[in-house]
């Protein structure tokens, strides 16, 4: 490191003492013979950048490595493009895989022990790139992300602040103290951009040790700041930023009742919508505006909707609760049923009304069953042929609520062609299960049936007795679905554990010669150990 370079990097901060480690560490590290070969793409594309982000992003959030390694490659490359459109895809990136990359990009740092003794000396030097930056910053050496926070500082750049952002809760005092000390300076003068660059990050390190100090302050300016970063913020892409905003404002009393009653609307975040929604109701009820609040009657969520029959209800407009008798949620069909018994009005009546419309809602027909009584099943059960499968699914619902689940009606359910209708069937006949069809349950259980009328069957088979159990399971420990296999596996070792020694029967005669023939059928699926104590708990000898 040459003369220069030193006192460039004290002239920017970087300090004696925090130069003389990064001076030992180059030192060490620059010694060839200490170094391997680093395991970095050779030329990586944008392609695979972009490719690799969106296998982060997606649900299974599989390939941050891969991510962490073209993230160096591109570094140590220095390709203009390259590196500016990374910046770009990190600028647009999720909390969530900000997150990722800092955990493992450190492990990465240890695959590329030459890169990364080159990338300490440039560094020091102050000729790292703003990308270079934010990976040095996720280095497992503490003064290497102290020297990369440093740096950072300097930079008027939004991606330099999303990488102070996680290293205001970094666990090393020195290296988190700089970093909120340059964050500071951005908050206290804030504008819309760098707070909603800052805020997704930060609010979801705030359940780390250390992650509270800068959420806080956040939380602080949304509270107390300027309106046009509120404004902003309430805005943001980010459904932490928005909830976060929305409720220090709410807290506040910054927002009028327009802006609850669209946030209540509009916004894509379930909590922030629901308390929207209340405060707004609260805010018109005191303001004697109460029919304000009508639009949220047509919220797509349940608890918006109630909010609006509620506070309606409750100053004599009993319109819709009326017409909310037959909502689809039973949230939104018990406020307004108990908004009609407040006046004196049995809601069971307009139920017995709808449910013999020609074509009533599911909401009807779910309504009857909650308010009905016995002698309600007959209205009823002529939609378990409703032609929507919600029909049919509230009616066997409804059916058994009203204690008129029959088994031999609702056993042909079992091959409706709606998952959620034979859902609803087998728990409608689980106490049930050893009244029903043995051969019938079987027949729905083979392979060549729809795998949501395989599980309504194994199910009901589970429950009828421990050997029909067993049985079963046995039979289907080599099944060509995967998720039948691995659920019968499950369930074998689950008695094994749980129930075998209080299973104080053994199977006989016919039973125990087919369960004697499974196990043997078994042998080449299950392992040693698991075949000789299913034997042992059976009162089975090997044959």
């Amino acid at each position: 490191m040459t003369v220069e370079a030193e006192r460039n990097a004290v002239a920017s901060g970087i300090g004696q003492q925090l130069l003389r480690r990064l001076r030992a560490r180059a030192d060490v590290l620059g010694a060839p013979g200490y170094l391997s070969d680093d395991h970095l793409p050779d030329r990586p594309t944008v392609r695979q950048l972009r490719d690799a982000t969106a296998a982060v992003e997606s649900a299974r959030g599989s390939g941050a490595a891969e991510l962490s390694r073209l993230l160096l490659a591109i570094d140590r490359d220095g390709d203009p493009e390259l590196l500016a459109e990374t910046g770009q895809l990190l600028l647009r990136a999720s909390p969530r895989l900000w997150l990722m990359l800092d955990v493992v990009t450190r492990g990465t740092w240890w695959q590329a022990p030459r890169w990364s003794a080159d990338a300490v000396q440039l560094l020091v030097q102050g000729e790292t790139s703003p990308l270079g930056l934010t990976v040095a910053s996720f280095h497992p050496d503490g003064h290497v992300r102290e020297a990369a926070v440093v740096r950072l500082a300097e930079l008027d750049d939004m991606l330099a602040l999303a990488a102070l952002t996680l290293r205001a809760s970094d666990w090393v005092p020195q290296v988190r103290d700089r970093a909120r000390s340059a964050l500071q300076g951005h908050l206290a003068e804030p504008v819309g951009a760098t707070l909603t660059a800052v805020a997704p990050v930060a609010l979801a390190l705030r359940e780390r040790r250390e992650g509270r100090w800068l959420a806080d302050r956040i939380e602080t300016v949304f509270r107390e700041g300027p309106v046009e970063i509120l404004t902003a913020a309430l805005a943001a892409p980010d459904w932490r930023t928005r909830r976060a905003a929305h409720r220090a404002a709410l807290a506040a009393d910054r927002l009028d009742l327009a802006q609850m009653l669209h946030a209540a609307e509009r916004d894509g975040d379930l909590p922030t919508r629901i308390r929207c929604a209340e405060a707004a109701v609260r805010a018109a009820v005191r303001a004697g505006t109460v029919g304000r609040v009508r639009p949220l009657l047509s919220s797509g969520t349940a608890a918006v909707r109630a909010e609006a029959v509620d506070v309606l209800a409750r100053t004599g407009d009993i319109g819709p609760a009326s017409d909310a008798l037959a909502d689809r949620n039973p949230t939104a069909r018990a406020v307004a049923q108990a908004a009609l018994r407040r006046v004196g009005s049995d809601p069971v009546e307009q139920y017995r009304r709808l449910a013999k419309e020609p074509r009533p809602k599911p909401g009807a027909i779910a309504g009857l069953g909650e308010t009905g009584t016995a002698d309600d099943a007959r209205t009823i059960s002529p939609w378990l042929k409703h032609p929507e499968p919600r029909g049919r699914m509230e009616a066997v619902r409804a059916m058994r609520r009203l204690g008129a689940a029959d088994p031999s009606v609702l056993s042909g359910m079992l091959t409706d062609p709606s998952g959620a209708v034979t859902r609803q069937v087998t728990i409608a006949l689980h106490p049930l299960a050893c009244r029903l069809d043995l051969q019938g349950l079987r027949e729905l259980l083979t392979a060549s049936n729809p795998h949501h009328i395989r599980i309504a069957a194994y199910r009901l088979l589970h429950e009828r007795d421990t050997w029909t159990r067993l049985l079963i399971n046995l039979e289907l420990v080599a099944d060509p679905m995967s998720s039948m296999r691995d659920r019968a596996r499950n369930d074998i070792a689950t008695w094994l554990t749980r129930e075998a020694a209080a299973t104080y029967s053994m199977p006989q005669g016919r039973t125990a010669d087919a369960l004697s023939r499974q196990l043997r059928d078994a042998e080449d699926v299950l392992d040693r150990d698991r075949i000789r104590l299913l034997r042992f708990h059976l009162g089975l000898k090997a044959s």
